[in-house]
């Protein structure tokens, strides 16, 4: 019974990140970085592991302009994934900036 339960704790995790990630996407396609940013740190919240999220974090500060926060994001995403070479050239180009 108690293993059914965390299952089912973990999926609805699971789900809630999914959810999440969609929101935050679709604010990104629609220019709303803003909302796109509060998805994204939803879920770094939730999991703090998660490189997408913190990248995603990344991005929307900088189209928010804010290149420090969006700096400190890739750091995050770069020592959760040092080998994501797309995190590495965004920071590149954000430094450029």
């Amino acid at each position: 019974m108690v293993q059914q339960q965390e299952s089912s704790k973990r999926k609805s995790n699971i789900d809630e990140l999914t959810y999440w990630k969609e929101v935050g996407d679709n604010s990104f396609k629609e220019g709303n970085y803003l909302a796109a940013l509060e998805a994204y740190e939803t879920i770094a919240r939730s999991d703090p592991q998660n490189a997408e999220a913190w990248k995603g974090m990344a991005t929307a500060y900088s189209l928010l302009d804010k290149p420090y926060e969006a700096l400190e994001s890739l750091d995050n995403a770069i020592g959760i994934n040092p080998s994501d070479i797309e995190s590495v050239e965004i920071k590149g180009l954000i430094l450029k900036k």
